[in-house]
């Protein structure tokens, strides 16, 4: 692709913008530059090794990939820059330079995600994935489990949970019981597993160590997921004591002076310009909600924001206008009868969410942060989850870090509540950017937006 790139980068340059210059001197231009392509190729792939870019790590989104080709790039740009300086037996075309380093990035960047979506293709076939067992029986081992099931693509098939709490044959998220931790080894050889989830927040790393141990004999991988607690309310780094390594935990940043300011600088901008471009299809839609069932265009419903204070966040109307009628607050299913047929088709890209661009613009909500609930269910989750009320620490979100993971509808509150935290203890702008990217593709491919 970097060879490819640069034969482009010249015609760029040399045919389809400017005329060629005259051929003056020895070596003639075009002999110049493609003698250069492998030097600089030889670069590019030395950058990309000595920065991970090589690196395989499954499960790793497509726009995080993204990021870091892009770093890689401006680092093998710079080397070639420097070379081009150094080397003074031709003057090579800077604006040449320029159209290959966009090209590059571009060309590598098509390349990769054609290899990605190859190879989740074959993964989800079950070629060249992995046979994978689940130790545990709590809210991290359903995690995993879930994670696993929604995104096939990543190659995990959960062959069986591990479990000392529950009898074997049992149900557990949708994977059968197949035994406890003291048949460990044995359960690995009878799945055939390659990996071993260890999901046990509480176990103490004695028994971690005597689970790795009774499986020596078989080639299987041991991943350990953190406690839930340590995900939920640290951020972990490293450091060290004179050579003995350290892990540090500490609270995330808050998203409050100079940082909230920033943030609430670029909502502003966003959902102005939201306001002003979309308002054509705001139009259209409002037509068709109002034209296609009695009731009102939008409905106002009162939320929990930022520091637990109320709103009233827009939306445009999808159910019938006596929906919560004879039931009362509830959440919507997957085949909720009360919504309209113009409903479905909102709920489903979530264009019914647009009008929360004035909530943004008020300074109610930010473009990215948990999702603001109605205040009977906060009164209910507050009272039977620890953390849920540090989620009130930021203002809520039109979308957020959960729902970009497609935790949405009637998918475990627990499971979101991770999430949210995660994104307020690890806030920035890059993050909510990368939200925002991710949401606006999987807004095509989401399975619980109803």
């Amino acid at each position: 692709m970097t060879i490819a790139a640069m034969v482009i980068a010249y015609w760029f340059r040399f045919h389809l913008f400017v005329h060629p210059p005259p051929l003056e001197g020895e070596p003639p231009s075009t002999i110049a530059y493609f003698a250069a392509a492998p030097v600089v190729a030889l670069v590019v792939v030395v950058t990309f090794a000595l920065m991970g870019v090589y690196r395989h790590r499954r499960g790793v989104q497509f726009i995080d990939e993204f990021f870091g080709l892009t770093g890689a790039i401006a680092v093998a740009g710079l080397v070639v820059l420097a070379l081009l300086f150094l080397y003074r037996g031709f003057s090579y075309s800077r604006l040449t330079l320029v159209y290959w380093l966009v090209l590059t990035l571009v060309l590598i960047a098509l390349a990769r995600y054609a290899i990605r979506r190859w190879a989740a293709w074959q993964r989800a076939r079950g070629v060249a994935g992995d046979r994978a067992l689940v130790i545990g029986h709590g809210a991290a081992a359903d995690l995993v489990i879930q994670r696993m099931r929604m995104f096939p693509d990543y190659g995990y098939q959960v062959m069986g949970v591990v479990s000392d709490i529950l009898p074997v044959g049992a149900d557990f998220s949708g994977a059968r019981v197949v035994g406890g931790t003291t048949q460990l080894a044995e359960l690995v050889q009878q799945e055939d597993a390659t990996i071993v989830f260890v999901a046990l927040p509480d176990a103490s790393q004695d028994h971690i160590l005597q689970l790795m141990d009774s499986c020596q004999e078989t080639a299987v991988e041991f991943r350990i997921v953190p406690s839930l607690l340590e995900i939920m309310t640290s951020q972990v780094t490293g450091d060290q004591l004179d050579g003995i390594p350290l892990l540090q935990l500490r609270r995330g940043l808050d998203i409050s002076g100079p940082n909230g300011t920033l943030k609430r600088i670029v909502d502003l901008a966003i959902s102005t310009l939201g306001l002003v471009l979309l308002s054509p299809l705001l139009l259209v839609i409002s037509l068709l909600v109002k034209l296609t069932s009695p009731g009102p265009l939008l409905v106002h419903q009162e939320r929990v924001g930022q520091r637990g204070s109320s709103f009233l966040m827009v939306k445009f109307r999808t159910m019938r206008h006596d929906a919560e009628q004879a039931t009362g607050p509830v959440w919507a299913s997957a085949r909720d009868p009360r919504r309209t047929g113009v409903g479905r088709f909102l709920r489903r890209f979530s264009l019914d969410e647009l009008p929360q661009l004035w909530n943004i613009f008020r300074g109610q909500m930010s473009l990215v942060g948990p999702r603001a609930e109605r205040p009977v269910f906060v009164r209910e989750f507050e009272g039977g989850l620890a953390h849920y009320g540090d989620r009130h620490r930021v203002r809520p979100g039109l979308t957020g870090w959960a729902q970009a993971n497609d935790l949405r509808g009637q998918t475990p509150v627990e499971e979101r509540l991770i999430y949210d935290l995660y994104y307020i203890e690890n806030w920035s702008l890059a993050f909510d950017l990368k939200i925002i990217l991710i949401t606006l593709f999987r807004v095509f491919t989401h399975k619980n937006a109803y």
